[in-house]
């Protein structure tokens, strides 16, 4: 059993040598994509062979930050990325409603989700969220929602001007509601 309990520990330790993480801010030059870092590198050039980091590396935008699993080669400046497991979308940066909400995203980790009311007014007291998104299969975004009471898990697709929130019960997997969100270019009133 030590034998045993031995060996787990040094292979889980060698692999975590092997595989460290990375994260930065994306930056394109042409069709080249750079993580900009504070090290002394500052801009190192992105590669990945694996096809599911890949997928999620191409639906990235400039200004865009991901934390990854990789490897940094400061000696050429360059990182292979082995997959991605935290983004932070500028995109989804700024104010969005829909006939249902209006939802403020002031930074890469929480929101606030002020609620319709009656006579077409919004809610006065919002529902802060701590917020994540990884990366999904096609266009979508995974996006796990935190509040001071439950936690909750969608999906997000972004189009011009435009998003689609779906979200899921945790408990069952059903969807419980689907916003089309646009964005907001004024106050709340």
């Amino acid at each position: 059993m030590r034998l045993l309990f031995f060996v787990l520990t040094l292979v889980t330790s060698a692999f975590a040598i092997a595989a460290n993480t990375v994260g930065g801010t994306v930056a394109l030059k042409g069709q080249q994509m750079f993580l900009k870092t504070d090290d002394p590198c500052n801009n190192y050039l992105v590669a990945s062979n694996n096809e599911i980091a890949l997928s999620a590396l191409v639906k990235l935008a400039p200004g865009d930050v991901i934390t990854a699993t990789g490897k940094k080669n400061p000696a050429y400046c360059t990182v292979s990325i082995d997959s991605v497991e935290y983004v932070g979308l500028r995109r989804m940066l700024g104010s969005w409603y829909s006939t249902e909400a209006v939802i403020t995203v002031e930074d890469f980790n929480s929101m606030k989700f002020y609620a319709a009311e009656k006579d077409h007014k919004w809610s006065q007291t919002p529902i802060e969220y701590n917020y994540s998104l990884v990366p999904a299969s096609g266009k979508e975004w995974v996006m796990f929602l935190s509040d001071s009471k439950s936690t909750q898990f969608g999906t997000i697709q972004f189009s011009r001007g435009s998003a689609v929130l779906k979200m899921y019960s945790s408990d069952t997997g059903a969807l419980n509601k689907t916003l089309i969100l646009y964005r907001l270019t004024t106050g709340l009133n």
